[in-house]
C-alpha cells in the first residue's frame, strides 16, 4: 500500500467516524433512513475526494491551498455541510409526511429553490400537526374543540374530568 493510499484510507475512516458522531445526534424518528445513509456517506466521500490528488489539484486550480492537511479540512467541512443539507431535506420529508402534506413536492422545492429559501418557505407554510380524534380516530388539528368528522368534544383530559364531575353532581 502506498503512502497516498494509506492517507486516503485514514481520511475515509476519519470521515466515517465524524459522520457517525453527527448522525448519533440526529437519530429522530422523523428522519428517513435514506437521508441518514446519504448524510453518513457524504462526509467520508468528500474527505476522500479532496484528499486524493485529483481533489487537491481541483483545489489548487480554484486558488485554494492544496496541501494534504488543508484538503482534509476542506473535505471534512464540505462533507459536514453536505450531510447537514441532506439531513435537513430528510427532516422536511419526514415532517411533511407526519403533517399529511405532499412530502416529495416540499423536498423538491427545498432542494431547487436557492439560498435555503425553499427551507424557509416550508417552515412558513407547513400546516399544523394533526392528531387523531378521541372518538372516531380521524385526523384533526391540535387544539380544536370539536371533531369536524363526528362532532365529538376534543377538550383536554382535565376538562373532561371536570365535566364528568359536574355531570355526576347534577345527577345526585
Amino acid at each position: 500500500m502506498t503512502q497516498q493510499s494509506a492517507v486516503l484510507l485514514i481520511a475515509f475512516l476519519v470521515g466515517l467516524v465524524v459522520a457517525a458522531i453527527l448522525l448519533r445526534a440526529a437519530t429522530r424518528k422523523i428522519l428517513p433512513r435514506s437521508a441518514m445513509v446519504i448524510a453518513a456517506l457524504a462526509i467520508p466521500m468528500w474527505v476522500a475526494y479532496f484528499a486524493s490528488s485529483q481533489g487537491r489539484s481541483f483545489l489548487a486550480f480554484k486558488g485554494f491551498l492544496s496541501s494534504l492537511p488543508d484538503a482534509l479540512w476542506f473535505g471534512l467541512t464540505f462533507g459536514v455541510f453536505t450531510a447537514a443539507f441532506f439531513l435537513a431535506l430528510g427532516y422536511i420529508y419526514g415532517d411533511a409526511k407526519r403533517r399529511q402534506l405532499p412530502a416529495w413536492a416540499w423536498v423538491i422545492a427545498a432542494f431547487l429553490i436557492p439560498n435555503l429559501i425553499g427551507f424557509v418557505l416550508y417552515f412558513l407554510f407547513r400546516g399544523p400537526l394533526l392528531k387523531p380524534c378521541s372518538s372516531c380516530g380521524k385526523p384533526i388539528r391540535g387544539g380544536e374543540a370539536f371533531c369536524s368528522h363526528c362532532g365529538c368534544s376534543q377538550g383536554s383530559s382535565i376538562g373532561r374530568i371536570a365535566a364528568d364531575t359536574r355531570e355526576k353532581g347534577h345527577e345526585a
